[in-house]
Parts: C-alpha cells; sequence; structure tokens
C-alpha cells in the first residue's frame, strides 16, 4: 500500500514543537494552516475592523440576538455533530459582514491561540491560550454570551498546551487538552472528570460516550470510548499501526463507529467490535463525513471517496488541487447538502454530486479548512480570513480579515443564527452589516 503522513500541527507534533519552545507560536506554525496572501491591510467587505467591540448587554439588538441564538441549531463538535455533516441546518450570512464583538484576551500575546468554538442554547464555548507572568502561559476554556461576547463562567487549565474543537452535548463541554480529555458541567464550568493520557487532541461525542484516540504511548494506538458522565472505559481497540498515519477522529452514526487510519473502519459502539473494514491504498486524512445512506471519506492521494454505510464502494473522485501552501494535495472533510458535497483542497473549493462525484464547480479561496453550509451559501476560514460562496455556482458573495499572523490547527469558522463564530487572533462574532448597522 502506498500510505501517506498527514502533517497535523493540531495534534501530537504541534505539541512536541510547543513543549520545546515554552509554547511561543511563530509564524512558522502558520504554513500548516496556509498563510493568505496579504494583498490589503482591511477586509475586503471593507470594515478593517480589527479591535474589541464594546458588548451592551442590556441593548435591544443584543436580546433579539440572545434569541436567535437561542432557538438556532446548535454548532456542538466539529461539522455540528458527530456525523460530520457541516451543514448547519440553518441561514448564514450572504452579503457583507460586521463584527458584532471581538473576544480577544490575548492582545499582542506570542502565546495567544484561540480554539474552535462549540455554539449551544445561545453559549459560545472555547478555548485559548494565552500568557501569565512574564514567561509563562495558561489555557483557558470561556463560556461566553453569544449575543455580547460576555464572560459567563471561566476554567483554567494549569498550563498552556494545545487542543482540539469544543464539544457541548448532554450538559457537559468536552475537550482534548494537551494529551488529557477534561469533562465540565455546560452550566457551570466546574470539572466533571479528566483522563491524562496521550490523547489526541479532537474527540468525538455521540450518545453519552467520548471517543478519544491514545497516541504516543499506545503501541498501536487505540481508540478509547469513555463514558461521558463518569468518565470511565468502556472499551478500547487497537488502531493498524501502519507508522505512517495518523488515526483521525471517528464519526459515530446509528450505534456505528467509522474509524479513518490507515484504512476506514467500522465498529460498533457498543462494545468496538469491527464490522468491515475497506483498503483505498491511501490513508483517511479527515474525519468521514456519514449521512443517512452514505459515508464519504477524503483520502491522501486528493481524492474522495463514497461509501455505503455497509462499506460497498460507490465511487471515487480526484479533487482539483489549488497548487498552494505545502505542496500536500490533502482533501478536507467533506460538508454535505442536498445532494452536493463541498471540499476544500490546497486553498481550492469544489462542489460534487454526491451520487456520481462529478464536479459541479471549483473556485480558488483563501481558505484551506473544512467548509461548512448554510442555506445557500458555503463558508471556509483559514489563518485570516473567512469567505463565502454561493453553493449554486461558487461565486464569491463576501470576505472578511483579522491581523492574525501565526496559529496552527485545523481550526473552523461555525455559523449558527445567522451568525459566523470565526476563530482568528480572538474570536469573531459575525453578522450581516445591515443586521449590525439598524
Amino acid at each position: 500500500m502506498n500510505f501517506m503522513r498527514r502533517i497535523r500541527c493540531g495534534d501530537r507534533g504541534r505539541r512536541d514543537l510547543l513543549s520545546a519552545a515554552g509554547i511561543a507560536l511563530t509564524t512558522g506554525l502558520a504554513g500548516c494552516l496556509g498563510a493568505l496572501e496579504e494583498d490589503d491591510d482591511e477586509n475586503e467587505n471593507g470594515n478593517g475592523r480589527d479591535g474589541d467591540s464594546e458588548p451592551d448587554g442590556d441593548s435591544t439588538e443584543a436580546a433579539e440576538l440572545r434569541e436567535t441564538l437561542a432557538a438556532a441549531d446548535p454548532y456542538r463538535m466539529h461539522q455540528y455533530g458527530p456525523g460530520h455533516v457541516g451543514n448547519a441546518g440553518d441561514d448564514g450570512p450572504t452579503a457583507d459582514v460586521d463584527a458584532v464583538w471581538t473576544f480577544r484576551k490575548g492582545d499582542d500575546d506570542e502565546y495567544y491561540e484561540i480554539g474552535t468554538p462549540a455554539v449551544v442554547d445561545g453559549t459560545v464555548y472555547v478555548p485559548e491560550t494565552h500568557s501569565v507572568g512574564d514567561d509563562g502561559a495558561e489555557t483557558v476554556v470561556y463560556a461566553v454570551d453569544g449575543a455580547t461576547g460576555e464572560v459567563e463562567w471561566e476554567w483554567p487549565y494549569p498550563r498552556g498546551t494545545t487542543f482540539g474543537s469544543t464539544v457541548v452535548a448532554e450538559g457537559a463541554v468536552v475537550l482534548g487538552l494537551g494529551g488529557s480529555v477534561v469533562a465540565l458541567e455546560a452550566d457551570a464550568g466546574t470539572e466533571r472528570w479528566r483522563l491524562e493520557r496521550d490523547f489526541s487532541d479532537s474527540v468525538t461525542v455521540a450518545d453519552g460516550t467520548v471517543y478519544a484516540i491514545n497516541t504516543t504511548y499506545a503501541d498501536p494506538p487505540t481508540l478509547v470510548a469513555i463514558d461521558l458522565e463518569t468518565g470511565r472505559e468502556r472499551w478500547t481497540v487497537p488502531l493498524a499501526d501502519g507508522a505512517v498515519f495518523w488515526p483521525t477522529p471517528p464519526a459515530v452514526v446509528d450505534e456505528t463507529v467509522y474509524q479513518g487510519g490507515v484504512e476506514l473502519t467500522a465498529l460498533s459502539a457498543a462494545d468496538g467490535e469491527q464490522l468491515w473494514s475497506k483498503d483505498f491504498g491511501n490513508a483517511v486524512t479527515g474525519p468521514p463525513t456519514v449521512t443517512d445512506d452514505a459515508c464519504y471519506v477524503p483520502l491522501g492521494d486528493g481524492t474522495v471517496a463514497a461509501l455505503d454505510r455497509d462499506g460497498t464502494k460507490r465511487w471515487r473522485q480526484p479533487v482539483e488541487y489549488g497548487g498552494r501552501g505545502s505542496g500536500m494535495e490533502f482533501v478536507t472533510s467533506p460538508a454535505v447538502a442536498d445532494g452536493s458535497l463541498y471540499v476544500t483542497n490546497a486553498f481550492q473549493l469544489t462542489a460534487l454530486d454526491a451520487e456520481t462525484g462529478s464536479a459541479h464547480w471549483t473556485t480558488e479561496t483563501g481558505g484551506d479548512r473544512s467548509p461548512v453550509v448554510a442555506d445557500g451559501a458555503v463558508y471556509t476560514s483559514g489563518l485570516n480570513a473567512v469567505e463565502a460562496y454561493d453553493r449554486t455556482d461558487g461565486s464569491p458573495l463576501w470576505r472578511y480579515r483579522t491581523d492574525a499572523t501565526s496559529s496552527s490547527g485545523e481550526k473552523l469558522a461555525p455559523v449558527v443564527g445567522g451568525t459566523v463564530f470565526f476563530p482568528s487572533g480572538g474570536l469573531h462574532a459575525l453578522r450581516g452589516a445591515d443586521a449590525t448597522s439598524d
């Protein structure tokens, strides 16, 4: 088999780098994301805003936004849920945007890093690393009001570290933090439990179970199922150790776990028993996307494969390579909506037909992370810009830039209640410019 190693700055390699460098984030890390072209110093929508917004918790606008966010479909984890479909099931802004607020605790801080938020019931949950004293750093998990950016609670982790996407499920906030998996009470920020091993930063939660990958000190790496309520281990399954792959966070749908790595493997969520496996000749390079009747898999040779839920192959399609970045051709995990798949590949956004794999359209983009879909638009994000494109033909709708110069990890910009929450040098809550100026 022709396996390919995926460079994952958000996991073990990044932990080693931060440990060696006193967790200083450098512009070199930005290359893992792919720095966007510096074509101007302002947002292309013309606002040029890069500072904190002053929240007004008592304003009518804030109250209305809070109600809208609370009623909207939530963003609970990577690409919305354990199937990683990437579909908001809601509207998003399709014209120029402004920041309603910007949550920024670490201006001009060389240690600063902010993660992908979860947005549930009008509250935004997000981890952040910032400096402490002259040469230290800490990581803090925050709950903030989604309408104003005001802090509702905060929970400090004793050291500055890496983190994966935030997960909120069944009253708990779950995060991979520097090799540990931590569960906090969503309403208060108190610690429910903590497991300290060498877990990968990203976890998936479904049906009361946390799925985490134990990496460095496991030979081979293992998938660990953890009870969400107690933190007790339910079962552990070894994953094939090809030495040149990194297991991806699994997708979990209808009591089946779809685990990526050297192969795609389907496991029983009840006990980890293997149901089937599929060898593509190339490693699975991102979390599988699982819908009601299909599984879509990004592969290390720049293709996307579509399978039935029983592992039967439907099609495999190469995705046009954007030709920028590191030179790797890795395709992101797809977002799926209304019979189409949306993927990015080295700063190229492509729409594929879900039934046949044929390309509907492709367009150059400034983002290199997994896209999300909200109604008529597709949203992509990168180091310092988030962009929206028309789903029908890929034409650009708007672009918002920040002044971020370094970051790492595959941080997404979720869309909830007509608001884009963009983690880039702070967390920016973006809404249509008309909505923010009323």
